[in-house]
């Protein structure tokens, strides 16, 4: 069976008070259950290097964060955060394991797997065709971004992911890096 998400990101949450200001925006607005999360940001003594760690939670982001080992400490420095929320769909743990999968292998094979803090599903394809739409939005306005910061880890995920599977069961990837806008 197809599955389709819909994905609203929010963000980006960034500099030294990235973490604060993501736990105020998450108490202020408890109608958006973030499920997934996009991370980039510096190894201690990393100078020029940014890593990437993608995730999923069913607690909010904030408090996933604060959880015992948690790979965000393994960033001291972090570029920026973005929050993903389900817009189609109240999703369960499946969907957002499909999800975040799918974003990790896309991502890795984007920036390359030594930077990716993400160990696992870094070759996945799904067995199902699986589509992947996302939104960008300003997370203070809450109004969609018309442009994404060139250095942005929200400018490496494209707007549309199609993952199809062909009756031979192999996986192919489409994508399309930015919709562009038809009707004015």
């Amino acid at each position: 069976m197809d599955k389709t998400f819909l994905i609203r990101w929010y963000g980006s949450f960034y500099g030294e008070n990235a973490l604060d200001d993501l736990k105020e925006w998450e108490n202020n607005h408890s109608d958006y259950t973030c499920n997934l999360y996009l991370i980039k940001g510096y190894k201690k003594y990393a100078k020029t290097t940014n890593h990437y760690y993608i995730g999923k939670t069913i607690q909010g982001v904030a408090k996933r964060f604060s959880n015992k080992d948690h790979h965000i400490k393994e960033l001291p420095r972090i570029s920026e955060i973005w929050v993903g929320h389900f817009v189609n769909m109240l999703p369960d743990d499946e969907d957002i394991l499909l999800a975040e999968r799918m974003l990790i292998c896309y991502v890795s094979n984007e920036v390359g797997n030594q930077y990716m803090l993400n160990r696992i599903c870094v070759n996945y394809a799904p067995a199902q065709n699986v589509y992947i739409l996302s939104e960008w939005y300003n997370y203070k306005t809450l109004k969609q971004r018309e442009r994404i910061s060139k250095d942005s880890i929200a400018k490496i995920i494209p707007d549309v992911i199609a993952y199809r599977v062909t009756e031979k069961k192999q996986s192919l990837l489409y994508m399309s890096e930015k919709l562009k806008k038809y009707w004015y």
